[in-house]
């Protein structure tokens, strides 16, 4: 008998109380077996890969919550690596910390010191991110998460009184520092704590927090751009108007404060604590999450500790050096690749889509419109994604999402080349919008998911960081070159980037046509086995493992 990846929409596994006890001693009985252990942890597999999408959020209540919870900072990152970005199009900003241009463009930020303060907190995160995988492979997600919390809250006092470029910089260099953890912990506690059929919804809720984060700044941003001052101690108005880019920067103590008291209640992942061998900590904490592994503990511990001891046997330790070794190399290379040349789509030009829509010749009130409108239609696209993704997997939304953002990009850069007239200009700003809708439809949840999912979970903290790593590296890189070929004072291409990303996309195409596997519906077990199989990316979906099969 084999275990074979089905639909979310097939029939789901009936969990009727009054039979839920017969089905499950029926389904160990039929898994065979001297090991009463082995057939509970075969059962139990065989269970999650029946049930269906709405079975299982009825069934892990407690997985779903705590989740949640957790992804939540990703809104912080989202909020806070939009910012500076939208801050750069804010009037008030530009006149405290620019140089005047010319009387149309008026005061801008200079392309080097845009990259600078731009990049500064994804610099900042590469370290974060090193440090705290490290931490959470050791000490578990919970407690390095408050820990990265606190430093969270410090580090913005730095950001909120900085006078100038070069201490707005250090700011957000700081901040970008427990932003690094932030973008690791939530995908690899979502993978680990969610049965097979919510970790495509769990993981891609982190990519709508990242919307709503990105949506937030937006709002904000578009609400404080008209502010002409603010009061000083005598009443009167100062004119540095410095308010207009402080609110935004306060805003940010508010989710480190609300989300650290939640998170004290939060449990450990059971997966982390089966690599310590704190067995009855994970026993206590698979009751947590729901009524199915509540009512049957030691299956689900069972089936923890079987995927464990096979990853033991290619898998030396938990170490960086590790997750460059053996199998684990080709998934270390499969995440590090997806979250990297993420910026290789397009991705910046909607990430920077209010300063794109500036610069290209709308007027500041259309600019932030259109900013804020991006951000709110990605939101909505993401959310539309947790179905499509059920139905079609991760690697038909990531092709298909490449492909149609090449033809978009190459629009883009066509119509950069024709006569400019206001006509043209809204056609490249909505073609800035559509790039962040397919985004946000195809290739930014499936990024999360497929990270979460790729990744070894005795190696999972140290590959989802080093693939975060490979993100802000292309990111930073991208991120320069972006700088320059929007801002007025570099080389003022505007509209023509779509050329240079329309190549870049191509060949991320091209790669993940030929290299990125279907995980959709396969348990950690039998993902284990088809990579230490070497199994090809095209034929993962079709390859069959035997529900009995450890090697």
């Amino acid at each position: 008998m084999t275990a074979k990846p089905n639909s979310d929409t097939d029939k789901p596994y009936d969990l009727d109380d009054k039979v839920e006890a017969q089905h499950l001693e029926m389904a160990v009985k039929h898994a065979g077996g001297d090991n009463a252990e082995a057939s509970g942890a075969i059962a139990i597999e065989r269970m999650e890969h029946e049930m269906g999408l709405w079975e299982s959020l009825r069934n892990y209540k407690g997985a779903v919550f705590w989740s949640l919870a957790v992804s939540m900072c990703i809104i912080m990152e989202g909020y806070d690596l939009a910012l500076v970005g939208n801050l750069i199009a804010l009037k008030a900003f530009r006149e405290k910390f620019g140089i005047y241009v010319d009387e149309r463009q008026g005061y801008q930020i200079s392309a080097p010191w845009q990259s600078a303060v731009t990049q500064a907190p994804t610099i900042g995160a590469f370290f974060g991110v090193l440090i705290a995988a490290y931490m959470a492979s050791r000490m578990g997600y919970k407690w390095t998460l408050q820990i990265f919390m606190i430093m969270m809250t410090a580090s913005i006092f730095v950001v909120f009184f900085s006078t100038s470029l070069p201490v707005l910089f250090v700011g957000q260099f700081l901040s970008g520092v427990p932003w690094g953890a932030f973008s690791v912990i939530p995908t690899a506690y979502a993978s680990e704590v969610a049965p097979v059929r919510l970790r495509v919804v769990l993981t891609s809720y982190i990519q709508i927090c990242w919307c709503i984060g990105q949506f937030v700044t937006a709002g904000v941003v578009y609400g404080v751009k008209d502010m002409e001052g603010q009061v000083s101690e005598s009443g009167g108005m100062c004119s540095d108007r410095k308010w207009a880019y402080r609110i935004p920067f306060a805003l940010q103590w508010v989710w480190p404060a609300a989300l650290h008291i939640v998170l004290l209640f939060a449990p450990e992942s059971p997966w982390w604590l089966i690599r310590k061998g704190r067995v009855e900590e994970a026993a206590r904490v698979v009751k947590r999450l729901g009524k199915i592994p509540r009512e049957n503990t030691q299956a689900y511990v069972a089936m923890m500790e079987r995927t464990s001891e096979i990853e033991q046997r290619v898998t030396a330790g938990a170490s960086y050096a590790e997750c460059f070794k053996g199998p684990a190399l080709r998934r270390t290379l499969i995440v590090c690749c997806t979250h990297a040349f993420a910026n290789f789509t397009g991705l910046l030009v909607s990430n920077l889509g209010t300063y794109f829509f500036l610069v290209a010749g709308l007027s500041e009130d259309q600019a932030y419109g259109l900013g804020l409108g991006n951000t709110g239609i990605q939101l909505f696209c993401v959310i539309l994604s947790v179905g499509l993704s059920s139905r079609f997997g991760r690697r038909t939304l990531v092709l298909w999402g490449l492909g149609f953002n090449c033809l978009c990009l190459l629009i883009m850069g066509i119509l950069a080349c024709v006569k400019q007239s206001t006509g043209v200009t809204w056609v490249q700003g909505i073609l800035v919008i559509i790039i962040g809708a397919q985004w946000g439809l195809t290739l930014g949840p499936m990024c999360w998911t497929i990270v979460g999912e790729t990744s070894s979970l005795r190696l999972r903290a140290l590959t989802v960081g080093l693939s975060r790593d490979a993100y802000y590296l292309s990111s930073v890189v991208l991120g320069i070159v972006n700088a320059y070929m929007l801002n007025p004072t570099g080389w003022g291409l505007v509209g023509k980037t779509g050329f240079f990303y329309l190549g870049t996309c191509g060949l991320v195409l091209v790669l993940a046509y030929f290299y990125l596997p279907e995980l959709r519906g396969r348990s950690y077990r039998e993902i284990d086995i088809l990579f230490s199989r070497r199994v090809s990316a095209r034929k993962f979906s079709s390859t069959e493992v035997g529900e009995h099969d450890e090697e």
